[in-house]
């Protein structure tokens, strides 16, 4: 699996004319409603420029499930059963972007099979399971920049908090695009909690961008991503 994520990398760097091959997870920090629901808004934004998108499901099915889609292929299919990767990636006719599902293949499982698919598209969304896992410490570190959503009730931001703790131990240079949802309200108090909290024990914090109720999300969220991005590629 290591193997496959460092190779994803060199053959990224080795052709400017390949696709961007951008691998995005959405994690949520704890069981938040909306977290397929934003990932489904990210890619319809992206795909929106010309830009090819696949949303890729790590999470039972709930993404492909928001979107509409119905499959009956998974990467699980492809990993043990002899089936063709073509026959997992499902087009929407009026989204305009590629979908696929991981069935049972677990998120650690998958991940080899993830970074493959990443290098044929400009974008490429992952929603895994809420929490934080060694798999999804791996997927953090090994992909081009991560959307990290927590809920803004009681401490739940704390949550997120652990999360980057986590991933910084294996990649300190992690520095996911933070998001709050849940109440609006709440949402400067809680920022301002994880961000002293990262700051005071972790060094810098990450980019806070917002609630999911201040507007166009979505372009907000595509914009500071591909902004990091790019500036990745010059460093």
């Amino acid at each position: 699996m290591e193997w496959q994520l460092a190779s994803r990398a060199a053959y990224k760097s080795s052709d400017e004319h390949r696709p961007a091959g951008r691998l995005v997870p959405v994690f949520a920090a704890s069981d938040i409603d909306g977290q397929s629901a934003l990932a489904l808004k990210l890619g319809r934004h992206a795909a929106s420029f010309g830009e090819t998108v696949l949303m890729l499901d790590c999470n039972d099915g709930a993404m492909m499930e928001a979107a509409g889609v119905i499959y009956n292929k998974t990467i699980y299919d492809v990993l043990y059963n002899d089936a063709d990767l073509g026959d997992v990636k499902y087009v929407t006719s009026n989204e305009h972007f590629t979908a696929a599902a991981a069935g049972k293949a677990d998120l650690d499982t998958a991940l080899g099979s993830l970074a493959a698919l990443s290098l044929s598209y400009d974008w490429v969304f992952v929603v895994p399971p809420a929490g934080c896992t060694p798999a999804h410490v791996r997927l953090a570190s090994g992909s081009d920049v991560s959307l990290l959503a927590y809920d803004t009730h009681s401490d739940n931001f704390m949550r997120a908090y652990w999360m980057i703790e986590a991933v910084r131990r294996r990649d300190p240079k992690f520095d996911p695009v933070v998001l709050s949802m849940g109440e609006r309200a709440d949402a400067v108090e809680t920022a301002l909690m994880l961000t002293d909290t990262v700051r005071e024990h972790l060094g810098a914090p990450p980019p806070y961008a917002g609630h999911a109720e201040d507007g166009p999300v979505a372009e907000r969220l595509i914009e500071r991503m591909r902004d990091i991005t790019e500036r990745s590629k010059v460093a």
